[in-house]
């Protein structure tokens, strides 16, 4: 039996709802050109890694580096000032766009969310695209803020429009990757008591194009599913299969275990039942016992019904995976 837990996540583990659109129009201004790794749902990429936590790692790392950096030299020189003064600093003492976004997030682990918001619109309204998707991320959870979904949309959609041609290895590729699984995840769904409504087709654009433009670990992940279930267009096995394995090998553990799934059971067209058992396997290293109890539970269902050949053979397998891999 072929389980799919439930999957849909922005930014890093499984989707949950996230909505949003165009306020007149009901539609995003994204021109998809072209068809998409860990904001992990952090951006870890988002695994964008996805962005699930809304301290996400990609946002705050800057300021981590610019601390250590400063106090390595405070023998020599006095420091920088504290956070308390910075969660102070007035909006017109900020220089530049960095520094909106330094401010932004001392003042957001300060617990001050309300300057933190100010300095971000400041950034944002510059396209400073890390601060357009955390003040994006902000609003969809109302974090800091009274949840506003049209608001979130409308800054996702900054971050896709004016970074959809961003160099997929920048810094900022990760933060565009997730903002377009999220747009994917407003289409999907749409907009309870809104002009906005579910556009699966349009949905599977987005992922599509931040799973094949910016190599999205989820953004693969999701499309995978989209192709198993035939949302948004046909079924299309080969397809699912084939972005299902490119987030696996990325390291998504649920990706890891969906294709598992497939290839021992067969249903991917063909049994392939060590692969398979390989695929499980390496997805129930480090599974939680009880936010992955399903990737636990169809390790052992793979390994009560392997053969010793079947299992001598994902040995061999995942010998070759993690050479291929240093």
């Amino acid at each position: 039996m072929f389980v799919l837990p439930a999957l849909f996540v922005a930014g890093g583990s499984c989707i949950t709802k996230v909505y949003a659109l165009d306020r007149s129009s009901g539609h995003s201004t994204v021109s998809i050109q072209k068809q998409t790794n860990d904001v992990d749902d952090d951006v870890d990429g988002s695994s964008v890694k996805t962005a699930k936590s809304s301290t996400s790692p990609i946002l705050a790392s800057p300021v981590q580096r610019y601390d250590e950096e400063q106090s390595s030299s405070s023998e020599m020189v006095e420091g920088p000032p504290s956070t308390a003064d910075l969660t102070k600093a007035p909006l017109e003492a900020l220089s530049s766009v960095v520094d909106a976004t330094r401010n932004a997030i001392r003042s957001y682990l300060a617990g001050n969310k309300d300057e933190a918001v100010k300095s971000l619109e400041y950034a944002a309204d510059q396209g400073h695209a890390p601060a357009q998707w955390k003040l994006a991320r902000m609003y969809a959870e109302g974090d800091g803020v009274p949840r506003d979904d049209l608001r979130a949309f409308e800054a996702f959609s900054k971050v896709c429009d004016r970074h959809a041609d961003e160099a997929p290895d920048s810094p900022t590729a990760p933060f565009v990757a997730n903002a377009f699984v999220a747009l994917g995840s407003y289409y999907l769904n749409g907009i309870p008591n809104s002009a906005v409504k579910a556009n699966p087709s349009r949905a599977r654009e987005m992922f599509n194009y931040s799973a094949s433009y910016f190599g999205d670990a989820q953004a693969q992940l999701i499309l995978a599913r989209l192709y198993l279930e035939g949302i948004g267009g046909s079924k299309d096995m080969k397809q699912a299969v084939r972005w299902l394995n490119l987030s696996a090998e990325k390291g998504n553990r649920i990706a890891q275990a969906q294709l598992g799934q497939l290839l021992f059971s067969g249903e991917a067209g063909m049994k392939q039942r060590a692969r398979g058992l390989m695929w499980l396997s390496v997805a129930r290293v480090g599974a939680d016992p009880q936010k992955d109890a399903w990737i636990i539970d169809a390790h052992e269902e793979a390994m009560e019904k392997a053969s010793e050949a079947d299992r001598y053979a994902a040995i061999a397998y995942g010998s070759q995976r993690e050479k291929r891999s240093k």
